[in-house]
């Protein structure tokens, strides 16, 4: 994945713990922001490892989450907000008014980040941005958070049936022991729900058949089955090529619909090059594609990129199936981003400081908006 590439959803069509799962699997370094209900929060993840989480939302402040647990009492609270000048330096005022030692700070601050991201999983509306990265900035520290373990606990919360049927998707779905994953699965420390249902997966089974043998409610028992899956210690039993092809029917017209929007942009940036310098616009789309990673080529094998700069839906969705990737719909919009991030590069090349960079520009936010 490039390390300048960002990628921007909205969370009214996937879920915050399926986000995690896609970079836990390719243990991606990236920083995981969340708007919505009023409030931003921001994850970090390191090679596939939440290790930050920081929020806007005042009741996940330090003094909140502490005042809420219990280690932090109401007097103390309200003296600590007294003396308060600056919030980020709250920890370190609660160490030097003596209610909190230096050394449970950290663990405070865990506790904290622990609470942002539990939060976190329970958006069911607003817009996320996934930017991959390779550092982070200076004032982020690394926390010894259990990813795996805040995750289960994190879905375990959710009370919302909209969200784990679009987590867990069909009821017919054919899901298996991940390999390996007894021996993770004693790691995280399951708990009795979690191991009854890992047990009913001992040979594959679909949704439906784990449901009416378990002996939970339905609905905890499928709650717990996404919990499994996210955390990757389940996954699907279906045949790579049955998986592709139901994935890609179920997905397909929305991935058409995303393609189509970034086509009416291309097209327009098209036109606006080609005014300017006619058919060496050509040789510019071919240093545009220059621009685009090594992992996104082959995902636009077999196009001809003059086509007013469109992408062929149809050769774009074969290439990815081709790839054995399954997150088409991530896929998808990956390589349009990264397509249009090269647009912007050769635009600010070749006509940097002119009306015509302004007036892309433009139409790009648009796109992404």
């Amino acid at each position: 994945m490039s390390d300048e590439l960002s990628i921007q959803g909205t969370l009214a069509e996937t879920t915050v713990p399926d986000l995690f799962r896609s970079l836990i699997r390719s243990s991606e370094t990236a920083i995981v922001s969340l708007e919505g209900l009023g409030r931003t929060d921001v994850i970090y993840v390191n090679e596939g490892k939440i290790t930050y989480a920081s929020s806007t939302d005042p009741d996940m402040a330090l003094g909140e989450v502490l005042l809420r647990s219990g280690d932090l009492n109401l007097q103390q609270y309200n003296q600590a907000m007294e003396h308060l000048v600056t919030p980020r330096r709250f920890g370190g005022l609660l160490c030097e008014l003596g209610y909190l030692k230096p050394d449970d700070l950290s663990r405070a601050v865990e506790r904290q980040a622990s609470a942002i991201v539990l939060n976190a999983m329970r958006y069911r509306a607003g817009n996320y941005t996934i930017e991959f990265t390779s550092t982070f900035p200076d004032e982020i520290v690394t926390l010894p958070l259990s990813t795996e373990r805040l995750i289960l606990d994190g879905i375990a919360r959710i009370d919302f049936w909209s969200l784990i049927t679009r987590g867990l998707g069909r009821l017919e779905r054919l899901l298996a022991q991940a390999p390996g994953s007894d021996a993770r699965g004693y790691a995280l420390e399951l708990n009795e729900e979690e191991n009854h249902i890992f047990s009913l997966l001992s040979e594959p089974a679909t949704v439906q058949d784990v449901v009416s043998r378990s002996y939970l409610s339905n609905f905890v028992s499928a709650k717990t089955l996404w919990g499994l899956l996210t955390v990757n210690l389940l996954q699907d039993a279906e045949g790579a090529e049955v998986v592709q092809t139901r994935a890609a029917e179920e997905t397909e017209y929305e991935m058409a619909a995303m393609v189509e929007r970034y086509n009416t942009a291309f097209q327009k940036i098209f036109a606006l090059v080609f005014q300017k310098i006619g058919d060496h616009i050509y040789d510019f789309v071919d240093r545009v594609v220059l621009h685009l990673s090594p992992e996104t080529l082959p995902y636009l094998s077999g196009m001809n990129m003059v086509n007013e700069g469109r992408v062929d839906f149809d050769q774009l969705l074969n290439n990815i199936i081709s790839s054995g990737s399954e997150n088409q719909g991530l896929v998808v919009h990956s390589v349009l981003h990264e397509l249009l991030y090269g647009w912007i590069l050769e635009v600010k090349s070749e006509f940097g400081g002119t009306s015509l960079e302004k007036d892309i520009i433009a139409l790009v936010n648009k796109v992404r908006k």
